[in-house]
């Protein structure tokens, strides 16, 4: 069975998130620290100089020596457009992302990185060419990071529209303090980033469970009131997209099976029969049939998402399966799509080959089974299979799925240790270790990549430090095979014995299981232990192993060890779906949430005035601290130079008057400031 730890590795402050970038980009730090908490993740951001991208990235770079953790890279490719020539600016715009692209294929190691494509600069009567220059750019880099390992492109321009930015840029912040963007949209882009730093440490579910009437479509199928009213094709194609990045869809409802797949076969329904793994259709308690679903896809209950719009079948599942998520869908279903394109669980980093053959192989898994119970005996079942197994050593293609399985697979896993496609590349460049892989294929399809085998030389002995294989290939004999070809290769590299190290867990009792079988340990040890099997005869012992622990220890390998479960995950998806969509409301919800006044902030005094209240309004939001009064100090609260920023441009939006830095600077109180708005009003008057 396969399942997920993170992938990045936790410093003493939590993950260390590093943000480089062509442009003021420090007003996102307020907003992704929001977005981290609310998470349940501990981190530490840290920004690199402005405007050195390329240095940071380099050797030596803070980007580059943050081996473990999350890279931002935020651009605003207008800024790498020079003016003058079209032409040659064009070129040099050209350049300038193929060098990146260059470097961020070297700068990779160990880490998780995104590259953030802040909108482009637009104008009425600009330059279309230009325009033109920059989109071909952006194009050039969301193309190309699809193809580096460990790193991700962020179209920006997407989010912006997705959370309801009315304005990106303001022209007044660039020209006050080089910050091109409005707050709304550092606001977005934070909110982008978090949903892809959460995708990428969070355990992937793998199956979406969907009740039928009221969910799949308006109504009830056997009442005749069924209806594909436009929310709910657009959850259909949703859950079809779904499909295509590798999710399997099941179904559970209380009804009758013909009426619902005759429902199914109807010209309005995009979902068909075929597109489900499988389903569960009858009038038992859905939380009855989740069990039942999780045993027949050999998936843990825990890689299950619910989506119902009845709330008590929700809760009902909710009290009786904890580890299932349950979705419940609004109950107006115009909401519905938006709803589902901001519920984070569903995001995903991006799917290997196998994640999108998934539900191929389900189906296959499925007619396996039914041949199954026909078989007269095991033996003949296995016969009938034609099971043909590739060993060999792992292909620079492969390794994506490689690191994939040690994040996934918990069942058939002896140690557990995890790994990047990045740490896998150094661990081998080293020349100590090879990694082979397993493939499998029967009379009904490709089973895929199932299996690793990684492992070195040390003391006359072939010694594994992952020995893993994929639950989908379990029980057909594929995991004897290749501990035969193992014992072949331990021969052929002068090795007279192969060496199992076992880290026993919750989850891996079937690789345990296997052991047993073969040397005797039994299946419920609980502490660390070798299985030490003979190369060349059929003698096998097994002993306890402190040894175990340093032979599978992360750090020496470069793998990255797992991190904390996030918590509460059901009610704060459900809240930020439903709450949280635009991002003026993000910002609403982030100036609610402020600090108590210093104690030791002096007396407080309140505003005499309407303008002197409005100031106190935009100062406690901007400084995050509440109650401010009318002599207090701007930098004894917190105050720098963006929050100055924030604070004039929250001046001029609602007051209409422009204010310099200068002035605050000089004058940091809402006195002073109410003073001077009131002498310009004057002297205008």
């Amino acid at each position: 069975m396969e399942s997920s730890g993170g992938i990045m590795q936790p410093t003493s402050h939590g993950i260390s998130i590093r943000i480089a970038a062509n442009f003021t980009v420090e007003p996102i730090e307020e907003f992704l620290a929001y977005w981290i908490a609310e998470l349940g993740i501990r981190s530490e951001i840290r920004f690199a100089p402005y405007n050195q991208v390329f240095q940071q990235l380099l050797e030596g770079g803070l980007l580059r020596t943050n081996t473990g953790g999350v890279n931002l890279v935020a651009l605003d490719l207008d800024a790498w457009l020079p003016e003058g020539p079209l032409a040659e600016g064009r070129a040099q715009l050209e350049r300038t992302v193929a060098d990146l692209i260059s470097i961020l294929r070297v700068a990779n190691s160990g880490v998780a990185g995104a590259v953030l494509i802040f909108p482009p600069f637009i104008q009425l009567g600009r330059n279309a060419e230009r325009a033109a220059a920059v989109a071909a750019a952006r194009t050039s880099i969301l193309e190309q990071c699809a193809t580096i390992p460990g790193w991700s492109a962020l179209d920006l321009d997407q989010t912006a529209t997705l959370y309801a930015v009315s304005e990106t840029r303001d022209p007044f912040t660039d020209e006050l303090g080089n910050i091109p963007f409005t707050e709304e949209m550092y606001v977005a882009a934070a909110t982008a980033a978090a949903r892809w730093i959460r995708a990428a440490l969070a355990k992937p579910r793998k199956v979406i469970v969907l009740d039928c009437d009221n969910t799949l479509w308006q109504g009830i199928c056997g009442e005749g009131t069924m209806q594909v009213t436009p929310p709910y094709r657009r959850l259909q194609q949703f859950m079809l997209e779904q499909r295509e990045r590798g999710m399997l869809l099941a179904m559970v409802s209380k009804n009758n099976e013909a009426d619902v797949l005759e429902a199914l076969e109807s010209k309005d329904c995009l979902l068909r029969p075929e597109h489900f793994a499988s389903w569960q259709i009858n009038w038992k308690p859905k939380s009855e049939n989740l069990a039942l679903l999780s045993e027949e896809l050999g998936l843990a209950p825990n890689s299950f998402i619910f989506v119902d719009d009845n709330a008590y079948e929700c809760m009902e599942v909710r009290n009786s399966c904890p580890e299932v998520l349950t979705i419940p869908l609004p109950s107006d279903p115009d909401l519905i799509p938006a709803f589902l394109e901001h519920m984070w669980v569903f995001d995903r980093r991006a799917a290997t080959e196998e994640d999108r053959n998934r539900a191929a192989m389900y189906e296959a898994e499925r007619q396996r089974t039914a041949l199954s119970k026909t078989a007269l005996t095991a033996e003949e079942f296995l016969a009938s299979l034609q099971i043909e197994i590739q060993f060999a050593p792992v292909a620079d293609g492969d390794l994506a799925r490689v690191a994939q399985l040690t994040q996934r697979t918990t069942q058939f896993n002896m140690t557990g240790v995890l790994h990047t496609e990045q740490s896998l590349k150094s661990l081998l460049s080293q020349g100590t270790h090879e990694c082979w892989t397993v493939r499998v294929r029967d009379v009904f399809g490709d089973y895929g990549l199932v299996g690793v085998a990684l492992f070195k030389v040390a003391d006359g002995a072939l010694r594994m430090e992952i020995f893993l294989m994929s639950c989908r290939a379990l029980g057909r004999r594929v995991e004897h095979q290749i501990i035969e070809k193992l014992k072949r290769l331990a021969i052929e590299r002068g090795a007279d014995r192969l060496v199992i190290p076992v880290v026993p867990t919750a989850r891996n009792r079937p690789a345990r299981e296997f052991l047993a079988s073969l040397c005797g340990v039994s299946a419920d040890a609980q502490d660390p232990f070798e299985c030490v099997l003979s190369a060349t005869s059929g003698s096998s012992e097994w002993r306890p192993a402190e040894a175990v622990a340093a032979a599978t220890a992360q750090p020496e390998t470069g793998a990255a060890p797992k991190l904390p479960v996030l918590t509460e995950e059901e009610g704060l998806m459900v809240q930020i779906a439903s709450e949280m969509q635009s991002a003026s409301s993000i910002v609403n919800a982030i100036r609610h949430r402020k600090k108590p006044r210093p104690a030791n902030a002096g007396p407080l005094v309140p505003p005499r005035s309407p303008l002197e209240k409005t100031l106190v309004q935009i100062w406690s939001d901007c400084l995050g601290v509440e109650p401010i009064g009318i002599r207090d100090n701007f930098f004894d609260f917190g105050g720098q130079s963006l929050r100055a920023t924030r604070v004039l441009t929250r001046v001029r939006a609602e007051l209409g008057v422009e204010l310099s830095l200068t002035a605050l600077f000089k004058t940091p109180t809402i006195e002073a400031m109410a003073a001077g708005i009131s002498e310009m009003a004057a002297a205008r008057s």
